[in-house]
């Protein structure tokens, strides 16, 4: 079992590119790259180095016709009974249509950051997004007030309902602690690091 959790993330070089990573309970790795369109039927062990490079690394070998419809490149592991998805620098997992795919017959959750310091986390369940924001305080969603317990025991939310004053930083790293200890979701930091995950072309 896994213990990392998710925090360090914010810690990670994944935090100077941006990074958007999707949690899904009950899946395999390969059936989350699946749900998130990616060809499945072409998966292979990649490194962040080596994922960042494949398509590139295809089109000089076999021309780029052979990748002309792919536009990047998602790793998947599992840990904890959730499949996770990393995206170095991407937004798949934070788009409604795919996480509504994800999420059927299940829970999915994502958290998102970009060069720009945007952020976004989301909490969706059998194709609904039932709670997403930025800001803790303003949610969206079919049911956005569920998680505000968690939110307040997370320091996310004050028991008023005030929003603390965080930075973006740390704002984060209670998202995805969050996530952890409310949630179980966890990224064995090695393996995602440095280690090879499935990874696939979208």
């Amino acid at each position: 079992m896994s213990t990392d959790g998710v925090e360090w993330l914010e810690d990670s070089a994944f935090d100077e590119f941006g990074y958007c990573v999707t949690f899904a309970r009950g899946l395999s790795a390969v059936e989350l790259l699946r749900r998130m369109g990616c060809d499945t039927t072409n998966t292979a062990g990649k490194t962040p180095t080596d994922a960042n490079h494949w398509i590139e690394d295809v089109a000089d070998e076999f021309g780029h016709r052979a990748v002309a419809d792919k536009e990047s490149v998602i790793r998947a592991g599992e840990a904890n009974g959730w499949a996770f998805a990393v995206e170095d620098a991407g937004i798949r997992g934070i788009d409604h249509d795919v996480l509504a795919v994800v999420s059927t017959a299940t829970v999915a959750m994502s958290t998102f950051r970009n060069v720009n310091a945007l952020t976004q986390f989301l909490y969706v369940e059998s194709g609904k997004v039932v709670c997403a924001f930025e800001s803790a305080q303003v949610r969206d969603g079919t049911d956005p007030d569920r998680l505000v317990p968690y939110l307040t025991r997370a320091g996310l939310l004050l028991p008023d309902g005030d929003e603390p004053d965080l930075g973006i930083g740390e704002r984060q790293r209670l998202v995805q602690r969050m996530m952890h200890t409310e949630f179980g979701a966890t990224l064995p930091r090695e393996d995602v690091e440095n280690g090879e995950l499935l990874a696939a072309m979208y």
